[in-house]
């Protein structure tokens, strides 16, 4: 899993986005997508190697989620005035992030689908998702 190198590079990742004036949220963003691609690829490493079980992705993506983001959780909860409905805008950025790479994954794999389970040009599955992302973070920095 992640843990602390994942939480060392949220660290610093924060501090020089907010240098260069990048919204926490769009760092969230990049980092909850992140999350939920290890905790996939994990999950498959496992279920090759016969060692998942009932759950395992939500365990997974769970660990990886808290062990990035407790180390530095009072860094996080110093200034309230910068949540949303509570939460850090790091932690409320990364759930979307997990959603959007996750609700732009289903929409290519449903493009894929329908073209006979072949992909329009090379690294398509890769190439998409990251558009999706460029695009949901252009927005929130446009709004932000």
């Amino acid at each position: 899993m992640c843990g602390p190198i994942c939480a060392i590079g949220i660290a610093s990742g924060l501090g020089i986005s907010r240098w260069f004036g990048i919204d926490d949220i769009t760092l969230g963003l990049w980092i909850g997508a992140l999350i939920l691609s290890v905790s996939i690829q994990l999950n498959i490493f496992l279920t090759k190697k016969g060692k998942s079980f009932p759950f395992s992705f939500w365990v997974i993506f769970g660990g990886t989620w808290i062990l990035s983001f407790l180390p530095i959780s009072k860094t996080l909860i110093q200034d309230p005035s910068c949540n949303i409905f509570g939460f850090p805008r790091v932690i409320c950025g990364s759930i979307l992030g997990a959603l959007i790479l996750f609700l732009v994954d289903k929409v290519n794999n449903f493009i894929i689908d329908k073209h006979n389970k072949k992909v329009y040009f090379y690294y398509q599955r890769v190439i998409i998702p990251i558009i999706g992302l460029i695009i949901v973070s252009m927005i929130i920095e446009s709004i932000c």
